[in-house]
């Protein structure tokens, strides 16, 4: 092998890992996206099954000042990658870094081969778009109404032929069990890696757009129905009771999700005729490539790998010398006989990520049922935005109770001031509900502020800026949230319980 290719080569290699780094982290985060890690790996074999496809090079002649290609390219870099680093999952950031490395990429394959070249190399790059996060404004305003459909089919449904169900928001209430309950606030797990593996067999068939189109909403459609499936499955095994459903609950939606991408595998099989695709083998050997394309692969993994380290020294330096501390945690009443702590299951863990969680009911003295719950986020970017897209605002409407408005916010004066807890009134089966709950900023000592959901997008980028300016890459975040029923003197009963409940003598 030339060294030219071994060059060529040690730098893609090194620009890709440097350029997965960020994704990576989005993958991670998000129980959503943990399909993303394969994503990669299929990009990976479409490019090596057509090895013997890749056309003759052609390099390109230097013309032009090439370093302005590469100021800006590192300087857009750079700025991605400080946005990313606090903010892994922010949805225009992350499609931006990966339309530039993928740019970038492609602007290295032109230059080996002209456009042939992009015309091999650029397609796989498709993949990506089924591993990215979705903006928020878009589930609220397209899936979480199609899990909403959904759970009022499965009812119907399991009414018609098994036992009466009725559904609230995303979950379906069959005698006493609850089904979906715990991933009210979550989205269809199955929706993404489905249209990963619809992308994959279009490119891998060499489909038409028009069929690759049909082949992705197809993906779309078995997640869909792989998901209704999975609650229709659970309703039926609602009549043996909580433990029957727990007892099956994972395995199913490992099981549809599965059925999902088979079914879109399947049809992508049937229209390529049932074999796999034939791949045209090149008779034109690769000739040396030119400097400037070796220069282009040099420059940008350099450009990626300073960047890093940047970033790296950037948010190190500052962690270093913070160290935030939890100056106020809970005091369970478990003097109370009637105390049942509630453990956090694996759906739940999932969406919430947190590193510290601890919740429990109880029959409080006035003879009112008490439901609370605690969550402490130390490091990472959780607590930048999962207290603000799973709190009691958010997840008991999709639950299947009513908001029905707001009352005056509450507070508990401590040592380290107040703490203030935002206050709302729900009514869910005939009965109503009082609710409490604060978000907390360790770091700040202050309420937290909801960086991901600005009235616009200056203040939004205003307030992340913020956080990269500082040098927050950790974001420690606390929540509390008490609920008990409306009646008369609830005000009263919540303020004195949460006096109680907040222990402001608490270390790190």
């Amino acid at each position: 092998m030339k060294r030219g290719s071994v060059a060529v080569g040690a730098a893609a290699a090194v620009t890709a890992a440097i350029w997965l780094a960020p994704l990576s982290r989005a993958w991670s985060t998000s129980a959503d996206l943990g399909h993303g890690w394969a994503v990669p790996l299929l990009m990976a074999y479409l490019w090596w099954e057509r090895w013997g496809e890749r056309p003759a090079l052609a390099p390109r002649a230097a013309r032009g000042a090439w370093w302005w290609a590469w100021f800006a390219l590192w300087a857009i870099h750079l700025l991605l990658r400080l946005c990313l680093t606090p903010f892994p999952l922010w949805p225009g950031a992350v499609l931006a870094y990966t339309l530039v490395m993928a740019g970038a990429a492609t602007a290295g394959a032109w230059l080996l081969a002209g456009w042939p070249g992009v015309r091999w190399f650029a397609p796989p790059l498709l993949l990506l778009a089924s591993a990215l996060p979705l903006p928020s404004s878009l589930v609220s305003a397209v899936i979480q109404p199609v899990r909403e459909t959904l759970a009022a089919a499965a009812a119907e449904v399991s009414g018609m032929f098994w036992l009466p169900a009725i559904a609230f928001g995303t979950t379906v209430r069959v005698g006493a069990v609850y089904i979906g309950i715990d991933e009210a606030c979550g989205g269809i797990r199955s929706l993404q890696a489905c249209a990963m593996i619809g992308l994959f067999f279009g490119e891998w068939y060499r489909f038409g757009w028009r069929r690759r189109a049909a082949l992705l909403l197809a993906g779309i459609g078995a997640a869909i129905l792989g998901n209704f499936s999975r609650v229709l499955f659970l309703a039926w095994r609602a009549g043996a009771g909580v433990q029957a459903v727990a007892s099956v609950h994972d395995r199913a939606g490992w099981i549809a999700m599965l059925a999902s991408v088979v079914l879109t595998g399947a049809l992508a099989w049937r229209w390529g005729g049932f074999r796999a695709p034939r791949i045209q083998r090149s008779a034109v050997r690769p000739a040396a490539a030119a400097s400037v394309a070796w220069a282009w692969f040099a420059a940008v993994a350099l450009i990626f790998a300073v960047d890093e380290a940047a970033v790296r020294w950037w948010y190190g330096r500052a962690e270093a010398r913070r160290s935030a501390q939890v100056q106020w945690t809970v005091r369970w009443p478990t003097q109370l006989g009637t105390f049942r702590p509630t453990p956090l299951n694996d759906i739940s863990r999932d969406l919430l990520a947190p590193d510290f969680y601890t919740a429990g009911d109880w029959l409080a003295p006035g003879d009112f049922q008490v439901s609370a719950y605690y969550i402490e986020w130390r490091r990472g970017q959780a607590a930048r935005y999962i207290p603000f897209l799973h709190n009691p605002t958010i997840c008991l409407p999709l639950a299947g109770s009513q908001l029905i408005g707001q009352e005056p916010d509450m507070s508990v004066d401590w040592k380290g001031g107040r703490l203030p807890f935002h206050c709302y009134r729900f009514s869910r089966m005939g009965g109503e509900l009082l609710v409490t709950f604060t978000i907390w900023d360790p770091a700040r000592g202050g309420p937290m502020e909801q960086n991901v959901h600005a009235t616009n997008w200056r203040e939004n980028w205003r307030r992340q800026w913020r956080e990269v300016r500082e040098a927050r890459e950790n974001q420690p975040g606390q929540l509390l949230s008490v609920g008990i029923p409306l009646r008369s003197g609830s005000r009263a009963e919540m303020q004195s319980l949460l006096n109680q409940l907040v222990n402001s003598s608490a270390g790190s």
